[in-house]
């Protein structure tokens, strides 16, 4: 599995019962045609738009690194 990118969140906060702590890196892993974004206590899997369209959504919630970036 390749890391696509990672998700930080600003704050802790709890999605569909899936957590992220604030300041803590969370990869998304692409892996073919979907991504599997890793939380603390489970995993979300998107296609590129979900990804594409829960990043958006969570604009103001994380901000995204790339691998370059690291």
């Amino acid at each position: 599995m390749k890391i696509y990118c990672y998700l930080i969140p600003r704050f802790t906060f709890v999605a569909e019962d899936r957590v992220f702590k604030k300041d803590e890196k969370y990869p998304v892993y692409s892996r073919g045609d979907y991504f599997t974004l890793v939380g603390e206590n489970g995993e979300f899997n998107f296609t590129k738009r979900g990804l594409d369209l829960t990043i958006k959504n969570w604009k103001d919630q994380v901000n995204v690194q790339t691998e370059a970036e690291k």
